[in-house]
């Protein structure tokens, strides 16, 4: 893992961010290369000559004399050759690779190229990180210090291969690619080509090539002089049918990291992260002096923790800093509680459009044209996974540099002059943000010659279907963005004309589909959802995106997934149901550490607590919610105090709430508390959590109030002792409103039988329902509940599954519901086992018991084993 700060400086960079970029790059530290410059050693320099015992004749001596004065010759040519090619790649990159990270990464992909080594080395080396973190940064660095003979110097030729610098679909060979690169005259390809456990490949942006590699004819290239389309002849390399002893290294994106792994041989895998916390957080608030308004800032952004993963990227640091000094400069001191990368983007874009000259109020109809050019180039290159234009492409969407570079006041598309003449955006998100709104400007371009030449791009519809393309969720997410009405407005003002409503219809219409179909909903796609809500920062259209909602499923694994989900679930006025699943976020000690940047206030709560009681407040908010699930959630003392305290709120209609398989480290005092002050808690699922007694004595006190509702208590797998069964009959005496008890997979003594059967043997016991399920009874316990079935005139209901009940405790309990006085109408036992008799003799001995039966028998349902005798 790669956690130095990097960056790649293009010549044609944002001229207003150059200086901030360079700044960023002297802070990180000295060059890596240096490191390990001293610690390299060649092989071939280290071997010692093989001694001869008798020297060669005179005639020998001369023909080895002429044959290692050629030899020599030729070296040196190739000596020069190389020189010259090194000093070549010096020239071309010394300018646009400044690298600065720890010395050890650097040492791994160092040792990592070493020929020679006793160890099993991998061949295949993957960079892999956000889209502009620093991956061909850090790859082309290690071409310029081979060049500079600081790093990888085992190896004889490294060659690097670049979208940029070629189209992947034209047709060459390996031979006529290496002399692209080289300098001047002919390359030297028979000699690079006889040692290639000694070169080094370097394939920058897989993600351009992935495309190419979907193809029908995938045949592999064996001969490095075989003349075939570049994707066959770098796949070729990567799958190792050429040159299977030479070096390769190849930078991706996360998102196309999954397709590669399929076609690896062994490799190895490292991850470049990218600026640290601490770095984002100094770019970040490099142009606010104030010390409140910089902590207001700091977490509005690193708070948002999508936005703060995003910022790990140089550039979108940079042009992040550069929206809040516009909004600095505009005077917007209200700073939102999040800002998102959206608003951020449309600061940034919609000021560097503004027109200059007073007179004009807004864009011309050449301007935007041109604008609308750009964004659907930039969606065109979106959908099919293109970041790298050319002429030709600008031709193709009518535009023209000039024109584009007027229309910005920045480089929003820069240029690459260092090869063959191609431009991109300055970040992938920078595309990803010009691609959403091509969706919004699309209404507009009916008129624009150009947008009929072009093919048709997808259309929304389509883009709704394809959740699975993860190269497609930034432009998503910013189309939700750009949702926002203040937002729109800037951009009617901008362009002089309104825009149509049905973008936002269609994005309402995906959301509303999800709630519409709830239980075939992946709980993945709706936390997707509401995050691109969120980016829109919208109430009015949030609101109306989410009234189908009635049932709620989501994962909380970061923070901002519960901002996020507080955030829409304020806006579900439908909603009767939610199960969430709150994972380790909860904890102080985490957040800390992961946002150590942000002040934590001395006075006041912590910003995660008062996340956490945003997401509580919904319970409060939403009268038709009726059941809250909390199932599998990790939950601490403050986190369950705040809970219960917004469970008491009287406008909280919950009737359910479950902890099945929650952990609960401490805090359950407050849940009880709750039970008295909530008049509408019906149900209560505390199933596999730990029960202290002292937990089940001030639930027992909380039942017997009079102000207690609850009806079913499920106390499933609990670890309840026997002190516990000895409270829980003291309260089925009780006059209680409890109805259900579920006490399956809690061992259940024949003393704590005996107690149990003491209450449901009293007249005063109102249970209904019990349920005894895999609480390893014995037969003796079995006679004692059987007794107790005579005397009670209330239990309806009684699970016996899953317990070794035989023959005879079986009959016994059959007799005694045979009697009217037993009110008992259901009884499981399945999975039961007898241990006397044949197992076809307890079926008989039941269905004679039924025949036996009187007409005012309640018996409606015996189910035994696997067989369900109905009456």
């Amino acid at each position: 893992m790669l956690t130095g700060d990097m960056q790649l400086a293009g010549e044609d960079s944002m001229s207003n961010l150059e200086e901030d970029r360079e700044q960023i790059q002297s802070d990180q530290g000295p060059d890596e290369g240096q490191a390990t410059e001293d610690s390299m050693s060649n092989p071939e320099e280290d071997r010692e000559p093989i001694q001869s015992d008798q020297g060669p004749d005179e005639g020998q001596a001369t023909e080895a004399l002429q044959t290692e004065e050629q030899e020599a010759a030729a070296g040196t040519c190739a000596k020069g050759n190389l020189q010259v090619y090194k000093a070549h790649i010096t020239k071309k990159l010394n300018k646009s690779v400044k690298v600065r990270s720890d010395d050890p990464e650097m040492r791994v992909l160092s040792e990592a190229f070493k020929p020679y080594q006793k160890t099993v080395q991998p061949h295949t080396v993957v960079l892999h990180g956000k889209p502009g973190v620093g991956k061909s940064a850090l790859a082309r660095s290690i071409i310029l210090d081979w060049a500079q003979n600081k790093l990888c110097r085992d190896i004889s030729y490294a060659f690097l291969f670049s979208s940029k610098d070629r189209k992947w679909t034209e047709k060459s060979s390996l031979a006529h690619l290496i002399s692209r690169e080289w300098p001047g005259s002919q390359a030297p390809v028979t000699e690079i080509m006889s040692k290639p456990e000694r070169l080094l490949f370097v394939m920058d942006d897989f993600d351009s090539l992935e495309s190419a590699l979907l193809q029908e004819d995938m045949r592999l290239c064996k001969d490095w002089e075989d003349e075939r389309p570049i994707y066959i002849v770098l796949y070729s390399l990567l799958k190792k049918a050429l040159l299977p002893k030479s070096f390769i290294l190849i930078t991706t994106t996360d998102a196309g990291l999954q397709k590669l792994k399929s076609m690896l041989v062994s490799p190895l895998y490292i991850l470049v992260e990218g600026l640290s916390l601490t770095m984002r957080k100094q770019v970040v608030l490099k142009n606010i002096i104030d010390d409140h308004r910089k902590n207001q800032v700091i977490c509005s952004v690193i708070g948002n923790h999508w936005l703060a993963e995003q910022c790990q990227v140089p550039s979108v640091c940079l042009l992040v800093c550069e929206a809040l000094k516009i909004q600095e400069e505009l005077g917007e001191r209200r700073t939102p509680v999040f800002q998102t990368l959206t608003s951020l983007y449309a600061t940034l874009v919609f000021h560097q459009l503004t027109p200059r000259e007073p007179s004009q109020s807004c864009l011309s109809q050449e301007e935007r044209g041109t604008l609308m050019g750009l964004c659907r180039m930039a969606a065109e290159g979106v959908w099919s996974k293109k970041s790298v234009f050319y002429d030709d492409d600008l031709q193709t969407y009518g535009l023209k540099e000039s024109e584009i570079s007027a229309l910005f006041r920045m480089n929003i598309l820069q240029v690459d002059r260092s090869a063959k003449r191609c431009y991109v955006f300055f970040h992938v998100s920078l595309q990803d943000f010009c691609a959403a709104l091509h969706y919004v400007l699309e209404g507009l371009g009916k008129s624009n010659q150009y947008f009929c030449l072009t093919k048709n791009l997808r259309s929304l519809t389509e883009l709704k279907q394809t959740h699975f393309n993860t190269h497609l969720d930034g432009m998503k997410r910013f189309l939700f963005g750009l949702m926002n009405k203040d937002t729109m407005r800037t951009l009617e003002v901008l362009l002089g004309c309104s825009l149509s409503p049905d973008v936002k219809k269609v994005l309402q219409h995906w959301v509303s589909v999800l709630g519409q179909q709830a239980n075939a909903t992946n709980l993945t796609d709706v936390l997707d959802a509401f995050h691109y809500l969120f980016e829109s920062q919208d109430e009015e259209f949030v609101c109306s995106s989410l009234t189908s909602f009635q049932g709620v499923g989501i994962v909380v694994n970061q923070r901002m997934d519960l901002a996020v989900s507080s955030y829409c679930l304020q806006h579900c006025q439908s909603l009767e149901t939610l199960w969430v699943d709150v994972r380790g976020v909860l904890s102080m000690e985490m957040n800390i550490e992961l946002c150590p940047v942000i002040h934590q206030p001395t006075h006041g709560k912590p910003h995660i607590t008062e996340f956490w009681e945003d997401f509580c407040s919904v319970l409060g908010t939403h009268p038709k919610l009726k059941h809250l699930d909390l199932g599998s959630s990790i939950l601490n003392e403050w986190a369950m105090k705040i809970l219960c305290m917004k469970l008491r709120n009287p406008a909280c209609k919950v009737q359910s709430v479950t902890f099945k398989n929650a952990e609960i480290t401490s805090g359950l005092q407050y849940l009880w508390m709750t039970l008295i002050s909530n008049q509408n808690l019906r149900h209560l699922h505390l199933g596999n959590i730990l029960m202290k007694e002292d937990d089940i004595k001030l639930a027992c006190i909380a039942l017997r109030h009079p102000k207690c509702s609850l009806e079913t208590l499920r106390l499933d797998s609990c670890a309840l002792t026997a002190d516990c069964y000895v409270m829980l009959s003291k309260l089925l005496l009780s006059t209680t409103s409890l109805k259900f008890l579920s006490l399956a997979g809690n061992k259940v003594t024949e003393e704590s039988m005996r107690w149990l059967s003491d209450a449901l043997s009293s007249s005063r016991c109102g249970l209904q329902k019990l349920i005894l399920d895999s609480c390893d009874l014995t037969p003796v316990s079995c006679h004692i509940l059987a007794s107790a079935l005579f005397s009670n005139r209330t239990l309806t209901h009684l699970c016996l599954s899953n317990n070794s009940l035989r023959t005879e405790e079986v009959r016994r309990l059959c007799q005694f519901m045979r009697l009217q006085e037993c009110a008992v109408q259901q009884l499981m036992s399945e999975s039961a086992s007898t241990h006397t008799g044949s197992s076809e003799d307890v079926p008989a001995t039941l269905v004679l018991s039924f025949h036996r039966v009187g007409p005012k028998d309640q018996i409606q349902i015996l189910r035994l084993g696997c067989k369900c005798l109905h009456r």
